[in-house]
């Protein structure tokens, strides 16, 4: 292997860690969540709310709809779920 390489990875290496010690700072922390991070987490909720919504819209539907099904059944059928029946 050629020895080329090796001050370009080093340099790479270099700049990545200076980037990563100016962000470990506590101002830079507080603008990479307050510029970056809180709009990028805002949009997709924005984004995904109404599909929440609408799913806890048709699992209290559903719910409902079990419900009554099972009410129907119990209330029709009484005596398939009468003990003196069974013996």
């Amino acid at each position: 292997m050629s020895q080329s390489g090796s001050p370009k990875k080093e340099w790479v290496h270099t700049w990545i860690q200076k980037i990563i010690q100016a962000v470990q700072t506590d101002e830079n922390k507080k603008m990479v969540q307050v510029f970056l991070i809180d709009p990028i987490l805002n949009h997709v909720l924005e984004r995904l709310f109404p599909y929440v919504l609408i799913l806890c819209v048709l699992f209290v539907l559903l719910t409902i709809m079990i419900s009554i099904t099972l009410l129907i059944v119990f209330t029709r059928i009484p005596a398939a779920f009468n003990a003196s029946s069974l013996s």
